[in-house]
This record gives structure tokens, C-alpha cells and sequence, in this order.
């Protein structure tokens, strides 16, 4: 089958394309002119210059490859600003979509996010719940959402699949800082209730598997579907699980009654409420509907990704000059 990708060089993306190219897909990825491609070379995927903001050069693309099937995965992330969210994002989106609709690409997978419903106060989240993000970036891809159900009424055979927060190796936003914070202590436990909400997450590995799941099932093609891990944990646990892992001492404790001294700020108990409040997803129409399990549990997701991010740091070390200089079997950074 011909396949493109739009975002192979994200974190999202890459895993995708890694495992389309083990299936022997024709593979063609767009990526922009500054984008790193040296992880896509290696897999021997092909490759075009071509931006999603610009209709002239997608529409050129798309027209010239004819895929069967498109992954729209790029998009802007981590951003506050509005603008740069709205080009890549929305019409980024819309490019895609009309070059798929005018050159007949038989099936379209859009990934989008919970982040579209997260606005709304119920718990589990659902698929059904009207729009509403609690931030930028979440309005950018609901509106984004709205294009692709628009071309989806034009005929366009497109798949919705919205994870949840994705975790794994190599995770190139938050990871680091998370890992470097829990190894040096600084995030501490709570013995307050509020440390035991629910937190679902789910793996790059489980994502990926439903967005190869989407493209062999017809039932895919039609409303949204939620991505999420199986298991539901808590912060507390998110925590322990990656510094056992790590092999990290375990997190300072602050008792709950000078917890809630601190709450009696109101910049404290706002900030708690919103850090700690249950972040669960009603995944049953991606398990009932499209018969996927995730395979790997949100404990051995979080301790492979714990792993992989302690071994990376260890495969270099530095002389008293700063260089670089491969690490020699046991030793650390």
C-alpha cells in the first residue's frame, strides 16, 4: 500500500513510520527543509520536502504520489501562541484534507486529542461530549477536528483517534525534565488524598498500534476514539514507578498538615486543583468497537521509558574538557 506521513520526524510519527516500514509499506514522509531527517534515512523510508502550510507544494505532493492511505500527524505542540498554533495546526489540517479529497486518497487518519473535550468537567471523558479545551492548543486542534468531520461529509473516508498524554522513549517534551527532577528529589509526595486522583496515560507503542489497527477497520472511519493505556494510576504511583526505575532514593514526603496549611494560599490550593484532579478517558469504543487491547501496561510503559532515558545518559561521559567520550561498560554519567 502507498502511505504517507505527515510528522514522521515527531516523537509520534517516527514510531508509526518505524513499524509501517517492518510491514513493507511504500512509504513516502513530508518533511519540511529543516527538519532532521537522519532516523528516517536509516529506516530507508523515502522522503519530500513539502510543508503542510503551504497548498501549492502539498496539493503538488499528493498529486504526484497518489497515496492509498495518509497519517496526518504534525502538528505544533507546547505553544501558547495562537497564531503559529492556528497556521500549523488548523490550516495545516485543511491543506491536507483538501489535497486528500481532490486527489482521491482512500483513507485519511487524523491524530488528534483529548486535550479537544478536557475542558469539560466529567469524569471519564467521552467521546460524545461537546468541544471544550482548556488551552490553546487544545481549541487549535478541535478546530482542526471540525475540518477533518467537514471533509468526512464530503466523503472523505477519515479516522479520528485522539490520545491521551503519550509517554515513551525518547519522548522529547517533558520527559527529560521529569526524570532529572524525580532522580534529584524535587518532586516530592503529598500525604494529602488529592495525590491519589487518577491519571491516565498512554504509551507510544499502544498509539501507534492503533493507528496501524485504523487503517484494516472500517469501523474506524466513523465518530472518534479515545486512546488511553488500560490501567489507570495516580501521581503517587507515576512517581514511585520511575524512581524505583531509576534507582532513584524515594521522593521527600510533606506531611498533609503542612499540605494544608499551604492550601490556605490561594495560589497553592488553585495550583493543587489543578494539578491534581482526575485525568480519566472512556476508552471502550476503542476496545469494543475497533477490538484493541493495549498490549503494554501503563508500570512496564513508564519503566521501559525510565530505562531507556537511564541508558542514554550513560552512553556518554566527559573529560575534565567537556568532550564527549563513549562511557566504558558500568559507568555513569
Amino acid at each position: 500500500m502507498k502511505i504517507l506521513v505527515t510528522g514522521a520526524t515527531g516523537f509520534i510519527g517516527f514510531d508509526l513510520t518505524r513499524k509501517l516500514a517492518g510491514k513493507k509499506h511504500d512509504i513516502l514522509c513530508s518533511v519540511r527543509k529543516t527538519s532532521n531527517v537522519s532516523k528516517l534515512r536509516e529506516l530507508g523510508v523515502s522522503l519530500a520536502e513539502s510543508d503542510i502550510t503551504d497548498e501549492s507544494s502539498f496539493q503538488d505532493l499528493v498529486a504526484s504520489f497518489r497515496p492509498d492511505a495518509v497519517y496526518h500527524c504534525a502538528a505544533r505542540v507546547w505553544d501558547a501562541d495562537w497564531e503559529r498554533l492556528f497556521t500549523d495546526n488548523v490550516k495545516g489540517t485543511s491543506v491536507v484534507c483538501r489535497a486528500c479529497h481532490e486527489h482521491g486518497t482512500e483513507k485519511f487518519i487524523y491524530l488528534s486529542s483529548v486535550s479537544v473535550v478536557s475542558g469539560n468537567d466529567a469524569v471519564p471523558l467521552t467521546d460524545d461530549l461537546e468541544y471544550k479545551s482548556s488551552d490553546a492548543y487544545g481549541r487549535s486542534k478541535a478546530e482542526a477536528e471540525k475540518i477533518v468531520i467537514s471533509y468526512r461529509e464530503k466523503g472523505l473516508k477519515a479516522s479520528i483517534l485522539r490520545p491521551c498524554m503519550v509517554y515513551g522513549e525518547d519522548e522529547p517534551h517533558a520527559l527529560d525534565g521529569i526524570m532529572k527532577s524525580i532522580m534529584s528529589r524535587k518532586i516530592p509526595v503529598l500525604d494529602v488524598p488529592q495525590m491519589d486522583a487518577r491519571l491516565a496515560l498512554v504509551y507510544v507503542g499502544n498509539v501507534t498500534d492503533v493507528l496501524l489497527l485504523a487503517l484494516d477497520r472500517d469501523e474506524a472511519f466513523e465518530g472518534t476514539f479515545m486512546v488511553a493505556d488500560k490501567e489507570i494510576i495516580s501521581a503517587r504511583k507515576f512517581v514511585e514507578i520511575i524512581a524505583d526505575e531509576l534507582g532513584a532514593k524515594r521522593p521527600f514526603r510533606i506531611p498533609g498538615w503542612m499540605v494544608g496549611a499551604a492550601k490556605l494560599l490561594p495560589p497553592v490550593r488553585g495550583k493543587m486543583s489543578r494539578l491534581f484532579k482526575d485525568r480519566v478517558y472512556d476508552i471502550s469504543r476503542m476496545t469494543d468497537i475497533l477490538g484493541y487491547v493495549p498490549r503494554v501496561s501503563t508500570e512496564e510503559g513508564l519503566r521501559r521509558t525510565a530505562r531507556h532515558w537511564k541508558d542514554s545518559r550513560n552512553e556518554y561521559v566527559c573529560d575534565n574538557t567537556g568532550s564527549p567520550l563513549k562511557s566504558l561498560p558500568g559507568q555513569g554519567t
